[in-house]
């Protein structure tokens, strides 16, 4: 009888002991958080200037990234040559196909035309311009800032005769040390959006040309 109740006593010790284990767990296991990049707010475009009809037909044929990136972890650098992965801050989908839509959005906006497409969805009529990216860095660095890095192209939609090509490298002001995610996140925006109204000037210039006498 002694021996039986013994057994009943180190059962219910085990079973306490476990229940405090999973809570302990459960307690300082921290909730995964997810982040998307948001087109720029309503308000800056070019078309006042550029005197654009509103017919303008844009694609965003590709974007490429590093491998690195093609990850649903929010990537960060911690040193020149070491990188870090957010296993609690994720992208809320496809990076890449989340920067895609972004583009697309702030072309429409900067460009005052509903006709921007993004592959593999192509309008069955060629477009005015193509746009491909390659982008090359796409993270916040050991010091802070976030970086975008792109080599970028600009075709005829008709023929895909390229009309300009360029490298642009733009950079944050310093995302404060020991914020959350959504500081480095909105940084990503805005720089997005700054690459968007680059080429969006380039595509103005090539209307231009286009219709001068």
């Amino acid at each position: 009888m002694m021996l039986s109740f013994s057994r009943i006593r180190l059962v219910f010790v085990f079973v306490l002991a476990g229940g405090f284990l999973t809570g302990c767990v459960t307690a300082t296991t921290p909730a995964t958080r997810f982040y998307v990049l948001n087109s720029l707010t309503p308000g800056a475009g070019l078309s006042r200037d550029a005197g654009l009809n509103g017919e303008l037909s844009v694609e965003v044929a590709s974007l490429r990234l590093p491998q690195y990136l093609e990850r649903p972890q929010i990537v960060t650098r911690s040193s020149e040559n070491r990188l870090e992965l957010a296993e609690f801050h994720q992208w809320g989908g496809n990076l890449r196909k989340n920067m895609m839509r972004v583009l697309a959005k702030n072309f429409s906006q900067f460009l005052a035309t509903p006709n921007i497409a993004i592959s593999p969805h192509r309008p069955s009529i060629p477009p005015d311009f193509l746009v491909e990216l390659e982008v090359m860095q796409f993270e916040r660095d050991s010091h802070g800032q976030v970086r975008l890095s792109t080599q970028w192209r600009l075709s005829r939609g008709k023929d895909r005769m390229p009309l300009a090509t360029h490298m642009t490298d733009l950079s944050s002001a310093t995302v404060p040390a020991g914020s959350n995610f959504d500081h480095t996140v909105s940084a990503m925006s805005t720089l997005l959006g700054e690459l968007s109204q680059i080429i969006g000037i380039e595509i103005v210039k090539n209307v231009n040309r286009s219709s001068d006498p």
